[in-house]
């Protein structure tokens, strides 16, 4: 067994427990088990559809009914619209017959989800708020008719609050951002070299070596067919060192382990399990036979950080967007925290928290959870280690945002990326790049929407850019 996987339960399900959910539908490679692609399946428009750029992903929104109009005028306004008119042009008649089926199950599943999350959150926004959960319900009909908002995101934007609720519309959606928007800014003629360079994290790391960017180093790969070798042609040797394994293509921090050193020639892992370097080698090429693995030496956060790290390294994630003039611009950055005990992983979207960063400034906000959980909210200080959070400065901050800047300036062919970078004791050092990031942290985290943020204006400039000549001839170009 790779990984701490939890016995699925249908309690958990029902709570939406997405951080026991993640682990329990985990298969042993790290990646998603066949359980979770039948999930997916039915929330998810079917993959092998690579003819489309746009994808439907969870129920399709009411917001495909509504044509749009091509002089809307905010950034937001303008990336809907888009979305909503390229689904409906890339799809013949059949698809767009089976699109208006699925429409027709909208109401029912808008309506189960919203009494299903009431459920679970209506109790504590009463508390919070005053508003008794009929109101809460009735609310997320009513914003998801209007703006799209899928009742879970509700909660997750605390839309419940009235002066975020008047600004639903300029939330940028993962079904829009993932689905569709972030693969047209990126699919250009010549753009898949690049792509493959930015997700592969071998060549990830030599891209960051070519260019003198610091990274964190591959000690060791281990692929089905191969013995485990070294990423730089040395032999397989792990050094005095504690260890970090993952799986070559896993997300979400799914399929990690963490080998502390222990003696000469010993290795613990963190649910006890001592082995000897042969030992260890043997493991590792087990795992490469389930699917490729990586070794990296475990990294350290910065000592003004340790109180916050809970164990586990933390990262901020950064989001560069190019700015059109050949520069790379900064438009948001979080703080991502493990929480929880025995965590070798800061993931959001499996239990963490994570703090808004003051770009001007280095300066961290509370903190908080992906917003399903209600005993979390928001944190002014770090629920298991007590260490201060909100208005706590980062350290070597100036140092983070160059370093994200002359990343993406490596990969110039994606106008959006994501980076996680890691502040330890000598600098910042990344770990990795993400093509397609997500939002709902950014949104979360800042209590703000993006569609009409700096995000949402650069966002809608390069959508402008690569808009297709027949979509331009049916008005589809946007103010």
């Amino acid at each position: 067994m790779t990984i701490h996987r939890s016995r699925p339960r249908l309690a958990d399900l029902l709570r939406a427990d997405v951080t026991r959910l993640a682990a329990a539908f985990a298969g042993p490679d790290g990646r998603s088990t066949w359980v979770y692609r039948l999930l997916a399946a039915l929330l998810q428009e079917k993959r092998g559809c690579e003819r489309y750029r746009t994808r439907i992903l969870y129920c399709p929104p009411l917001g495909l009914l509504r044509r749009g109009r091509p002089d809307a005028g905010s950034p937001a306004a303008f990336l809907h619209d888009f979305w909503r008119r390229e689904v409906w042009r890339e799809r013949g008649a059949l698809a767009r017959a089976r699109l208006l089926g699925a429409l027709l199950l909208w109401p029912a599943v808008v309506a189960l989800t919203a009494v299903w999350f009431t459920s679970l959150h209506g109790r504590a926004v009463a508390r919070r708020t005053g508003k008794g959960r009929a109101r809460q319900l009735a609310e997320q009909l009513r914003l998801a008719a209007t703006h799209d908002v899928l009742p879970p995101w509700y909660y997750v934007f605390e839309l419940f609050d009235a002066e975020l609720a008047r600004r639903a519309g300029s939330y940028l959606h993962r079904f829009e951002t993932k689905g569709g928007l972030f693969r047209f800014v990126r699919e250009e003629p010549g753009a898949g070299e690049e792509r493959l360079t930015l997700s592969d994290k071998l060549r990830f790391a030599a891209r960051c070596r070519e260019r003198d960017l610091p990274c964190a180093p591959v000690l060791l790969r281990a692929a089905p067919g191969a013995r485990p070798s070294a990423a730089t042609g040395a032999g397989p040797a792990l050094g005095d060192q504690d260890l970090f394994v993952k799986p070559a293509a896993g997300r979400g921090g799914l399929g990690v382990e963490c080998w502390r050193r222990e003696g000469a020639g010993r290795w613990r892992r963190d649910d006890g399990v001592v082995l000897t370097h042969a030992g260890l080698l043997a493991h590792l090429a087990r795992l490469g036979e389930l699917a490729p693995h990586l070794v990296q030496p475990r990294l350290v956060n910065h000592p003004d950080l340790l109180d916050l790290c809970n164990g586990a390294l933390s990262t901020v994630r950064v989001m560069t967007v190019a700015d059109g003039c050949g520069g790379f611009e900064v438009t948001h950055a979080v703080l991502r925290m493990a929480l929880g005990p025995g965590k070798a992983v800061d993931n959001f979207h499996s239990g963490g928290i994570a703090a808004a960063v003051d770009l001007r400034t280095g300066m961290l906000g509370a903190a908080t959870d992906v917003g399903l959980r209600p005993d979390v909210g928001w944190c002014e200080i770090h629920p298991d280690t007590h260490a201060k959070i909100r208005g706590r400065p980062l350290p070597c901050w100036w140092e983070t945002l160059a370093l994200a800047r002359r990343a993406h300036a490596a990969f110039p062919r994606w106008a959006v990326i994501g980076w996680d970078i890691a502040i330890l004791a000598d600098g910042p050092v990344l770990i990795e790049g993400n093509g397609g990031p997500d939002v709902d942290i950014l949104q979360r985290c800042y209590r703000q929407p993006l569609g009409d943020s700096r995000f949402g204006e650069l966002l809608r400039s390069h959508v402008r850019r690569v808009l297709p000549a027949r979509s331009v001839a049916s008005g589809c170009s946007g103010p």
